[in-house]
């Protein structure tokens, strides 16, 4: 998606706002359904989550083979929302304290930038604009629909932990987009180690490399900092 496209979104308030509003809307209201159900059917709610996530996942791989923009280059889940979409399925299925740890740490401020300044990697024509706030408000819901209804915790050193974990990604990530440029010949720009984002992001100062980078990692950890102490404050982090 260029730039021009993305203005001509970010000028449409209205739009912008009653996206994000439905949003928050249907995270609402799965956390509610999930929290005035029984023990059983919440497991079984759970895991109707589960599926529609997948299928979301399954669904937009074919859509974008179907329409020929499936791309090696771009179409991989390897930004930071797609491998938080991925743990999103997996958690809903079999529970693991390191992924919730991550999905919250990592996952919930991620999902908040990119509702607030969506970047529309594919464009924002057909089936691709309801399916970014789709995906996007999972991530969101469910490290919510974990904390409120099933009263997990972060552990102690949670925080550490996250941040090691990203750092890790990045590398793994960075190096996968070394090794396409090499096999196909063209750089991908994978969780944005190449090239900055286009999204009007107040937090980044420059889109100069590798300056930007250094300000995304920094901004990685006053986030997780951040919500790691929110969790803290409401009883949400084991003593």
């Amino acid at each position: 998606m260029g730039r021009d496209e993305f203005l001509s979104y970010s000028k449409d308030p209205e739009l912008w706002l009653n996206s994000i509003g439905i949003t928050l809307f249907c995270i609402a209201l799965l956390v509610l359904i999930g929290y005035y159900l029984s023990d059983r059917n919440r497991a079984i709610f759970t895991k109707f989550l589960g599926v529609m996530f997948f299928v979301r996942f399954i669904f937009l791989h074919g859509y974008q083979v179907g329409i020929g923009h499936w791309d090696i280059t771009n179409s991989l889940p390897l930004h930071l929302c797609g491998i938080s979409s991925i743990v999103c399925i997996v958690i809903m299925f079999y529970y693991n304290q390191s992924l919730f740890e991550y999905i919250v740490l990592l996952g919930i401020p991620s999902a908040i930038h990119s509702i607030l300044t969506p970047q529309f990697i594919n464009g924002w024509d057909g089936y691709y604009f309801p399916e970014f706030y789709f995906s996007h408000g999972a991530i969101l819901l469910v490290p919510l629909y974990l904390t409120i209804n099933y009263n997990y915790k972060l552990r102690k050193n949670a925080w550490k932990t996250a941040f090691f974990n990203g750092l890790v990604a990045a590398f793994v990530v960075g190096t996968i987009n070394v090794i396409i440029s090499f096999l196909y010949g063209e750089l991908p720009n994978y969780m944005y180690i190449c090239e900055a984002p286009i999204a009007d992001n107040p937090l980044l100062l420059t889109s100069q490399w590798p300056y930007y980078f250094l300000m995304l990692i920094f901004f990685m950890f006053i986030h997780i900092l951040a919500v790691f102490y929110i969790y803290k404050l409401i009883g949400r982090v084991e003593q």
